[in-house]
């Protein structure tokens, strides 16, 4: 039951990163043009948000609900917890964008082509900051995703994260 509503929010975050990615300027751009390789790359960085959000959502879950066995009393809030998701999956479709280059699922293009960036690089410390850079650019829409929804998203993962933890009241003393 909590995998499935784990999946659910994933899929809800998934959604509005894929919404909030193809407002940037390459999706668009490239949807926009013409047919072909360009709307297959242009589906592709829509759809990772998609599949980043299915795959977060119970990872950042099972953290969730390993800190709760923990026993920790810290709280969390509403927007702390939505943008921990959303960053996660912006992460997740970082490295998801990598793998799928490297394993020639999607075409390859010139200009987004993070690989041919990366192969390109004649420095040793091009190649990691490069990989990292690549990862990273996904973290600006993901963010912006996890501060728009921390009012609706938040709420489920803010119940998930205290839920089972002993409620604790504020006592205070007459004695000054």
């Amino acid at each position: 039951m909590i995998l499935l509503r784990l999946l659910g929010i994933g899929a809800v975050y998934g959604l509005a990163f894929a919404i909030v990615k193809s407002l940037f300027p390459s999706p668009l751009i490239l949807l926009m043009l013409d047919g072909g390789d360009r709307t297959v790359i242009a589906m592709f960085y829509m759809g990772v948000g998609l599949v980043a959000g299915l795959v977060s959502g119970p990872i950042f879950g099972g953290i969730l609900l390993s800190r709760r066995r923990a026993g920790e009393t810290s709280g969390g809030t509403r927007l702390a917890l939505s943008l921990g998701l959303a960053l996660l999956m912006g992460a997740v479709a970082g490295v998801l964008t990598l793998a799928a280059y490297y394993a020639g699922l999607v075409p390859s293009e010139d200009t987004l082509d993070p690989l041919a960036l990366i192969r390109a690089s004649n420095f040793p410390t091009g190649t990691p900051l490069l990989i990292a850079w690549t990862i990273a650019r996904d973290l600006l829409p993901a963010g912006l995703t996890g501060l728009f929804l921390s009012p609706v998203g938040g709420g489920p993962l803010l119940r998930l994260y205290e839920a089972g933890r002993p409620l604790v009241q504020k006592t205070y003393d007459e004695d000054f």
